[in-house]
């Protein structure tokens, strides 16, 4: 998650203004030698969302002996319904960005949402829709993860009811 924020804070400097919000995230490229070459380059957001996707599923993934002494029922219900919202989020903004861009043409990578009055810059549509979908994936996961927990000390507690009896 750490690289995830260098990058943030790198492309902050080195492109110091914008027009629509995030969109120095997205029109910029960083190019990365991939195998055969499938891949030359990633937008900033895109490698900023798989960094900080990865870094979480690992901590999650390392901390699941500890987290299974709580009682996870209600993050799991925040978790379930955050991923309900962003998930509308998500869809919404990819409807919005596509008839924005039906409308206006042009690069998907510049436009952005004049829809709604902002107190600075309009929010760029690739931006926000990657950070919606980073969302999305991230509660859908923990409330998954936190079920997988629940129920594995519903079996581990059945388990020890059998082998005592």
């Amino acid at each position: 998650m750490g690289l995830a924020v260098l990058i943030l804070i790198y492309y902050a400097i080195r492109v110091p203004t914008e027009p629509s919000f995030g969109q120095r995230y997205v029109t910029s490229e960083i190019p990365v030698i991939f195998p055969f070459y499938v891949i030359s380059t990633f937008k900033p957001i895109t490698l900023t969302i798989y960094f900080i996707f990865g870094g979480t599923v690992l901590v999650l993934e390392s901390s699941r002996e500890s987290l299974k002494r709580f009682d996870t029922r209600g993050t799991r219900v925040l978790f379930t319904f955050l991923s309900f919202a962003s998930g509308y989020e998500l869809i919404w903004n990819f409807f919005a960005w596509f008839s924005t861009w039906r409308m206006k043409g042009g690069s998907l990578d510049v436009l952005s949402n004049t829809q709604h009055s902002y107190l600075f810059l309009p929010v760029n549509f690739n931006f926000v829709t990657k950070i919606c979908f980073l969302i999305f994936g991230l509660s859908l996961y923990v409330a998954l993860f936190l079920g997988r927990i629940e129920d594995d000390d519903r079996i581990t507690s059945e388990h020890r009811k059998f082998d005592q009896s």
